[in-house]
């Protein structure tokens, strides 16, 4: 599997919030939520959603980890995700006080409970965040993550959006400065 790089803000360290302590940035909503055919709710991901994975990461070499070239230096991670989209309940893009932007995440309850053991016993190391085969960010876990929720910091408010858009399955974001891409022709 062949990786791309997003670029990743400078320093990202993995910090747990008390998310009522954070305000939400505007996220865009989508339209209607029930199947035309039926009119019942429809599924909460798309079929089209990206994939997202999580993996352990290392700065040193080691057997059975996959080399990841960065700007900054290389990066070894294992090639099997340690949580996936099925672990994740919600995604929002987040300001703290100080006005620095976070992806937050919100696990399942059996998510949270993968979290806590795979963070308890890897502090020192990285948490990988893969969206479609892009590395978004590789925060170093920094402490044993037991509440369930997880947050890395993004450069900008908009980049926080895209990313908390693109773990949930939403509609594509538009550009900065850019128009939404036309929807497609219906046959």
């Amino acid at each position: 599997m062949q990786l791309t790089i997003r670029k990743l803000a400078p320093a990202l360290v993995v910090v747990t919030l008390a998310l009522a302590g954070c305000k939400t940035a505007p996220t865009k909503t989508s339209g209607d939520t029930t199947t035309p055919q039926t009119g019942q709710p429809a599924a909460t991901t798309p079929a089209a959603a990206a994939s997202v994975d999580f993996y352990l990461a290392q700065k040193q070499p080691a057997p059975g980890l996959r080399e990841i070239g960065l700007p900054d230096g290389k990066l070894y991670m294992q090639t099997m995700p340690v949580l996936t989209r099925a672990d994740l309940t919600d995604a929002a893009a987040l300001v703290d006080r100080q006005g620095k932007n976070f992806v937050g995440l919100r696990f399942s309850e059996a998510g949270a409970r993968k979290l806590n053991d795979v963070s308890t016993k890897n502090v020192g190391n990285m948490l990988a965040l893969v969206i479609d085969q892009e590395l978004v960010a590789a925060p170093l876990i920094a402490e044993p993550l037991n509440r369930g929720v997880l947050a890395f910091g993004v450069q900008s408010a908009q980049a926080a959006s895209e990313i908390a858009a693109k773990i949930r399955g939403d509609a594509a974001v538009p550009p900065a400065g850019g128009a939404a891409p036309a929807p497609a022709a219906k046959p």
